[in-house]
């Protein structure tokens, strides 16, 4: 089998040396028929923006692209000090290209002088993944990250943080090529925390090359941060204002100090906002002829004190090799207040009622170090890389329930126990990854890579019941959990470029030991499996304005941490969550095909079949009269989705990007509360994002978007939209922007969830703060401009995103 492996890899790569070798050349001249001095010529395949090849042009204003593969470019012009000049796009197919003399302006150095010919779309569909191109549009002032994410193409945002991708779940999120090892409800408030003046693009993979990690059945979703690319000192000032029941604010500032081997940079924000919402949950529970009927009403205020960091230092020690340093940090001070009124009959004449006062106080934090080491080690691009990460998490919590019971006729009953939550978490997260590229040829490349990461947490989850003045602990309910987790992961993966066919063959290997410890109820659970995740990606060139591929690939989702803890966390008296030590890890095998016309319209169809999938199940308690939310693995999970992407040009003033997901969704499992469990879906969501030029500084926009009803595991999400509006402009040379927006304007965007078990009906209504004015200002300083920071992934990307569960 090895032997035969290697023969089809010989026999694929020596066809790259019968390519022609094609080339792209041109020259330049200003105006005045005199030759430019000093300008940089820049090649940047136009699909991604991937810098391709940069060089300077000769003394008779020459320019020469030698080995140019086909594909779709553009040509950037570059003069010390000045801004850049687009040109293109420009296809190159089977044969050399020389393109007619581009004549420039003597003045081209005059800054406000410049035009560009040639701008990078909103939204930009490639073969491999789709783009949003935050920097240099409206989306980047007035926006936060969990604003443009609401924009992105086939995402859908719940209100509890959780990220759907073509109404599945299981999406993997990184910023800047790491994990934010945060639980979704966490992630969420560090999304809409950051700024989207800081964001550079987002970008969405359905389909991850086998170099990422194996887990994100979804997908992957990389939001990549803006790097100062100023010689000298530089940066950017924020200061964003929001007005619902509250003002809301969030400030930063990032800062940038480049010399020619030297870059030290880092940047710092801070938000203050305290959110609103409204919970109420109606359930009626029949379950062995013992009926529950409780009405639930709920208000929440919910205020976070947020700090983010970094700083990093590059330090180039020649011109092919670069060492990094980076620490990074999040801090959140949360404090939460819930006034709680529910109705309780439990199969009695004269019902109850409970009026429930919960506090709580959530301080987490999450620092990580990383040391990076690049070399390419000559010019053919054979390249190493070399990772160590280390991250520290801590997040300790506290919720008190105070409860009051009155009868049907208000009067004053009985004051149940007050009893508390303490529940702090230590989690540490070791690695180290290795990535080396071969070129083979011209057009084909290998590349090989090994990663091994430690994982410790230790969860001691604490229930205390106040007696008098004391409180004193509950040995039945507190739990001290501990868990143990090794992966160590290798992977292959060949690349072939042939003139219009272009092949990927890759697979990962992924070994994982684990052992969970339950102390209190002296309950071990040892796990050890081997998996292999392949990727097979075919494309092909039709022609200049079409481009077709077939994918398909296996993927992993393992539990979260905080998941596998099987003890209670009380929500209010007759709403809790635990955790399940026995969850297995869910798999995923996707198949995928993908059409571009024109470079710029996207058809995507993907199949997938997922075994064992992870789902939040609500289920009853009949001893208690209560629901709990537990998550466990149904049988399998079956999607067809469809997506469309058109965008449209009106005029010279109306941009509008239009993307459209349809899918069809089952779900199957041979025991739910006794019973089989079949369920299916044919949903979709709509967006439309349009932006209006009134002029070079001034700037409408619109968004929409549509949901249908959805299908989640053993829940119903109800059909919603919403729809956000804003104006931008720029002073002083585009040195500051400012932003008016109004979000969620009509404020529609409702959640309302309901059962789809037998036996138990509940709906909740979910109705957080969305309708908000706001207002954002940004200001930049800087430089000249040179090369950009490097942009980097650690080494523990897929641990960070599992922190989360139920705590």
């Amino acid at each position: 089998m090895k032997t035969s492996i290697l023969v089809i890899l010989m026999l694929v790569s020596s066809l790259g040396f019968a390519q022609s070798k094609r080339s792209l050349s041109g020259h330049l001249k200003y105006k005045d028929g005199t030759t430019p001095k000093d300008i940089t010529v820049s090649l940047i395949r136009f699909g991604d923006s991937v810098l391709i090849q940069r060089l300077g042009v000769v003394e008779d204003g020459q320019y020469l692209f030698q080995d140019v593969k086909p594909d779709t470019y553009l040509i950037m012009f570059t003069s010390l000090g000045t801004q850049k000049i687009t040109h293109g796009p420009v296809s190159v197919e089977n044969e050399s290209l020389v393109l007619d003399t581009i004549f420039l302006n003597r003045n081209i150095e005059q800054l406000e002088e410049v035009s560009i010919i040639s701008t990078q779309p909103l939204i930009q569909r490639s073969i491999d993944k789709t783009t949003i191109n935050v920097e240099h549009t409206s989306l980047a002032v007035g926006n936060t990250a969990l604003d443009i994410l609401n924009r992105a193409p086939g995402i859908t945002l719940l209100n509890d943080g959780t990220i759907q991708l073509s109404g599945k779940q299981g999406v993997t999120v990184m910023v800047n090529g790491k994990l934010t090892y945060l639980s979704s409800s966490q992630l969420a408030a560090l999304l809409r925390n950051t700024n989207s003046s800081q964001i550079k693009s987002i970008e969405i993979m359905t389909h991850p090359p086998v170099k990422y990690d194996a887990s994100g059945s979804a997908g992957l979703v990389n939001i990549i941060l803006k790097k100062n690319k100023e010689l000298g000192t530089n940066g950017t000032v924020t200061a964003d204002g929001a007005l619902g029941k509250d003002i809301k604010s969030n400030t930063g500032i990032s800062i940038n100090q480049r010399t020619k081997k030297i870059n030290i940079y880092g940047n710092y924000n801070y938000a203050d906002n305290k959110r609103y919402g409204i919970l109420n949950l109606d359930r009626a529970v029949n379950m062995l002829g013992n009926l529950s009927n409780i009405g639930q009403q709920s208000n929440s205020t919910t205020t976070n004190h947020n700090h983010t960091y970094k700083a990093g230092l590059d330090y180039d020690i020649n011109e092919n090799s670069t060492i990094g340093l980076t620490l990074a940090g999040y801090t959140n001070d949360q404090g939460e207040v819930i006034n709680n009124k529910s109705l309780v009959s439990n199969g009695l004449a004269h019902p109850s009622e409970i009026i429930a006062l919960n506090t709580g106080k959530n301080k987490y934090s999450n620092t990580s170090y990383n040391l990076n080491y690049k070399s390419v080690l000559d010019t053919l691009g054979q390249q190493i890389d070399i990772d160590l990460a280390f991250l520290d998490y801590n997040n300790g919590e506290q919720v008190l329930y105070e409860n009051n019971f009155y009868d049907d006729n208000g009067n004053f009953g009985m004051k149940a126990p007050i009893f508390r939550n303490i529940s702090p978490t230590d989690l540490e997260i070791k690695a180290v990854a290795i990535n080396y590229t071969l070129p083979i040829s011209k057009t084909s490349t290998l590349g090989v890579g090994v990663k091994s990461s430690i994982v410790k947490t230790d969860n001691n989850f604490l229930v205390e019941n106040k007696e008098g003045d004391s409180w004193v602990k509950d040995l039945v309910q507190s739990n001290r959990f501990l868990y143990e987790e090794l992966i160590n992961a290798a992977y292959l993966n060949f690349k072939k470029d042939l003139a219009s066919f272009n092949v990927q063959l890759g697979v990962r290997a992924e070994h994982t030991s684990t052992k969970g410890n339950s102390i209190t109820m002296s309950d071990m659970v040892k796990r050890k499996y081997l998996d292999l995740f392949p990727v097979l990606s075919f494309s092909k060139r039709i022609n200049k304005d079409n481009t077709a591929s077939l994918t398909a690939n296996r993927r992993i989702d393992r539990p979260s941490y905080g998941s596998l803890n099987p003890f209670i966390y009380y929500l209010d008296l007759y709403t809790y969550k635990r955790g399940n030590q026995n969850l297995k890890p869910q798999y995923t095998n996707s198949l995928s095909f993908s059409y571009l016309l024109k470079q710029k319209y996207g058809l995507e169809v993907v199949y997938s079949n997922t075994k064992d999938v992870i789902t939040d199940i609500i289920k009853p308690d009949i001893d208690r009269g209560a629901l709990f939310t537990t998550p466990d693995n149904l049988a399998r999970q079956n999607t067809v989705s469809l997506s469309l992407s058109i965008p449209l040009s009106i005029g010279h003033f109306w941009n509008m990007y239009n993307d459209l997901s349809a899918y069809h969704v089952n779900f199957y499992s041979n025991d739910i509360l006794g019973t089989t469990y079949k369920s299916n879906q044919n949903a979709m969501t709509f967006k439309s994002y349009s932006t209006f030029t009134v002029s070079q500084n001034f700037h409408f926009d619109i968004s929409y978007f549509y949901q249908s009803r959805q299908l989640y595991g053993t829940s119903y999400l109800k059909s919603f939209s919403f729809v956000d509006v804003g104006t931008s402009y720029k002073f002083f040379n585009n040195r500051l922007n400012a932003k008016v927006s109004v979000k969620d304007i009509l404020n529609k965007k409702t959640q309302i969830i309901y059962s789809n078990l037998p036996g138990v009906n509940y709906t909740m209504y979910d109705k957080p703060e969305t309708r908000l004015l706001a207002l954002s200002l940004s200001c930049s300083f800087g430089g000249k401009e040179v090369k950009q920071a490097r942009r980097r992934s650690t080494g523990i990307e897929e641990e960070k995103g599992r922190i989360g569960g139920i705590r």
